[in-house]
């Protein structure tokens, strides 16, 4: 992979472990099960291994109302406030 892709990839896990924190989720057992995938398939998404498919990405915009340009480019505008203000009090 390419460097660009890679640190897409970074980005994208770290900003979901944040959603996943901030909406309460203390484990990725609890979510992945929420999302009603394999814990396994939801800890490569977090270490960066890969991205979740289009339907998955859709089930965590339900469960959790991040939005795909943050998830993916890091665009806060679309955020609800809840969610954007339990990410800044967890990133300080």
């Amino acid at each position: 992979m390419t460097r660009t892709v890679l640190d897409q990839l970074s980005g994208f896990a770290e900003r979901l472990r944040l959603v996943r924190e901030a909406c309460g989720y203390a484990s990725r057992r609890g979510f992945a099960q929420a999302l009603g995938i394999e814990e396994a398939a939801y800890r490569k998404y977090e270490r960066g291994e890969s991205y979740p498919q289009p339907e998955t990405l859709g089930r965590i915009r339900q469960l959790t109302g991040a939005t795909v340009d943050y998830l993916y480019f890091g665009d806060e505008a679309g955020l609800p406030v809840r969610l954007h203000r339990n990410i800044t009090e967890i990133t300080g």
